[in-house]
């Protein structure tokens, strides 16, 4: 079994584009506050489909 490290991770602290990451069909591993800066953040594991899924926000918001 791989160990997960942070460059597995995608710590995403756009509520936009978290929106519209569950709404292609990805679920975050948890939604969390960082204890320093008190912004709520939503953690995903990187995958294809997460980098698709950005690269279509990408497109349509940037």
């Amino acid at each position: 079994m791989k160990e997960i490290t942070n460059s597995d991770l995608f710590y995403c602290y756009n509520k936009r584009l978290s929106d519209h990451l569950f709404e292609c069909g990805l679920t975050p591993l948890t939604i969390a506050i960082n204890p320093k800066s008190k912004n709520i953040f939503s953690l995903y594991q990187k995958t294809n489909e997460l980098q698709q899924a950005i690269d279509k926000y990408k497109r349509i918001y940037k």
